[in-house]
Parts: C-alpha cells; sequence; structure tokens
C-alpha cells in the first residue's frame, strides 16, 4: 500500500512539474510571435498549428494578447458608450451580440489597445476559433482603496471564463496585461501568470460576477465587499492572511495579524498619514507569522502591509 501511495505521489508532482514546464514552454513559443496580426483568423491558425492541448492554446492566447495589447487610459476616462438594438427572437439577440464582439475583438487587435470589456472580447473570439468553450463574464472588481466595504452593485470590469477537460477556469487578461500607475496614471506593462487560471477562491478576492453561476465559491456579496484590497504580489505567491479577516478596522486600535507561508520576506507597513513604512519583525508561532501594528488615532486611515517592498494588502482604518 505505502509503495502505491509513494508511486502515486510521484506521479501527481511530475505531472504538476510538467504542467508548469508546458506553460513556460508555450510562453517561450509565443513571445517569438508577430507583434502584430492582420485578423483574428490568422492568430489564431498560428496558435492552433503550434499547439494542439486546449490548456495550451488557452495559454497561448492569454500570453500574446498580455504581451501585446496595452490598456487603453484615454478610453477609460470617456463616457463610455452603450450599444443599444433591436430583436425579434433569441436567435436574433444572439446573432447581433456575437456581431458586436467579434467587432470589439477585431478593433482591439487592430488598435493594440483596449480596456476590458476589448481584452476579454478578443480572448473569447480566438478561443472560438481554437474550439475552447469561453463566457465572457461581467461584474464588479475590487480595484481601489475606495472599494473597501463597497457592495458589488453593477458591473466595472469583465473577464473570462473557459472551460477545459469539463471544468471551468477563471482568467483575467486585462490584469495580466499590466496595471495603472497610481503616480502617473499611465500604464505599465507587466506580465502577470497569476491571472490565468487562478484558483476560485483566490479570483473571487478581487472579482464579483453579476451571476453569481460564475463564483464558484459561496462567499456573499457582504462579505466580498468587507475584504481588504488585495495586490499581485498577495497572488504570486502562497502567503495567506489568516487574521485580520475583515478588511475594514477599527481606528485607534492593536491589530493583530496572522500571515501563513511568509518565509523569510521582509514585511513593513505605512499608514496614509506617514510618510515613511516601518519594519515589521514577526514571530514565528506553528508555521505562522505573528505580529501587532499599533494604532491610536482615531481618524479615518488606510493601512498598507507591503512584502519585500510590494504592497500586497490594504486596509480601511474607520473612525470608532
Amino acid at each position: 500500500m505505502r509503495k502505491i501511495i509513494y508511486t502515486l505521489t510521484a506521479i501527481l508532482l511530475m505531472s504538476k512539474l510538467l504542467f508548469s514546464q508546458d506553460y513556460a514552454k508555450v510562453d517561450r513559443i509565443v513571445q517569438n510571435y508577430a507583434r502584430s496580426f492582420s485578423s483574428p483568423d490568422k492568430l489564431a491558425k498560428q496558435i492552433n498549428k503550434d499547439f494542439t492541448l486546449p490548456t495550451e492554446k488557452a495559454r497561448a492566447i492569454y500570453t500574446w494578447i498580455a504581451l501585446h495589447i496595452k490598456y487603453d487610459i484615454e478610453a477609460l476616462r470617456r463616457p463610455q458608450k452603450r450599444t443599444s438594438f433591436s430583436y425579434r427572437t433569441l436567435e436574433e439577440k444572439a446573432q447581433k451580440e456575437r456581431e458586436i464582439m467579434e467587432g470589439i475583438a477585431k478593433q482591439t487587435l487592430k488598435k493594440k489597445k483596449a480596456v476590458c470589456q476589448g481584452y476579454s472580447s478578443l480572448y473569447k473570439l480566438l478561443c472560438d476559433l481554437s474550439s475552447i468553450e469561453c463566457e465572457i463574464i461581467t461584474g464588479f472588481a475590487k480595484i481601489n482603496k475606495r472599494d473597501i466595504g463597497r457592495l458589488p452593485r453593477g458591473s466595472n470590469h469583465a473577464w473570462n471564463a473557459v472551460r477545459i477537460n469539463n471544468e471551468w477556469k477563471l482568467i483575467d487578461v486585462t490584469w495580466g496585461a499590466g496595471y495603472i500607475n497610481e503616480n502617473s496614471s499611465q500604464f505599465t506593462p507587466d506580465f502577470k501568470e497569476h491571472y490565468f487560471f487562478l484558483s476560485p477562491e483566490k479570483f473571487v478576492l478581487k472579482h464579483y460576477p453579476e451571476d453569481k453561476a460564475w463564483l464558484f465559491t459561496t462567499i456573499s456579496a457582504n462579505q466580498f465587499a468587507k475584504l481588504p484590497l488585495f495586490f499581485s504580489s498577495y497572488f504570486d505567491s502562497n502567503i495567506e492572511i489568516v487574521k485580520p479577516n475583515n478588511g475594514i478596522i477599527k481606528a485607534g486600535k492593536t491589530i493583530n495579524f496572522k500571515v501563513k507561508n511568509l518565509g523569510n520576506d521582509t514585511l513593513t507597513f505605512k499608514f496614509d498619514y506617514e510618510r515613511n513604512s516601518q519594519r515589521i519583525k514577526p514571530k514565528q508561532v506553528n508555521g505562522f507569522s505573528i505580529f501587532e501594528i499599533e494604532h491610536k488615532r482615531n481618524v479615518n486611515t488606510y493601512l498598507t502591509v507591503f512584502r519585500n517592498r510590494r504592497a500586497f494588502a490594504k486596509f480601511k482604518i474607520s473612525k470608532r
């Protein structure tokens, strides 16, 4: 029995290693693609020529879009135009929606810039052309500190879900492409692979779909609203904040933290009213990093915790 267990464990570890290597191989091949294609069909043809597995194709589409489509800051600032149309049957409605999606996808490929609707539309069209079942998901994304405590009403973001081996996987290629610099308000290209097939438990920390069927977890809208604001550095590691489990903290209290999988990373923190960050020296207790942050002022502010000088979580401090 032990021999069987050891063999199964070895197979699982090897499968995980090969899975990771396949991603690296896919990325290397896609990085050598042309920077632009005249049509989605030609890009899909190249992907289908180089890859056979649905997972590889899904990754190739993600990588090319994330590397070559820039976020359109100007379009973000302009009032969004609403597309309206009439229809007589559900089939006609679906056809017109398809035409609109394809139009947005083709414009995205042509201009090589877009907002989330363009990213997700191009991703879907390329999946369709690669025989991968894909959907565009709309919902509320926790983007900045003002979203802490805000209920996910309406929609401010779009992402994708693909069905691989009869299992839905979540993807955000918009955030995989980079981020908007808070200081300059400019888009900074920064390929992030962790928004590809991110687990539902982590995906929901920043995304709440309008249709709860795409949650794949049981978190409520109220629970989502109270979450801290998590940054990319939280998702590119196994770090996990166990405590506090609420992103809204009463002012004037000592804040107790319990963090899992921190390792030897350097921790610092800063309140918004402070100029400089302060070093944290956590204690190691039963595999957890334990530390306290004192806050005596009865003021509204925000607390940011940094890991190796990169922000990984922000909390809202609310007056008593």
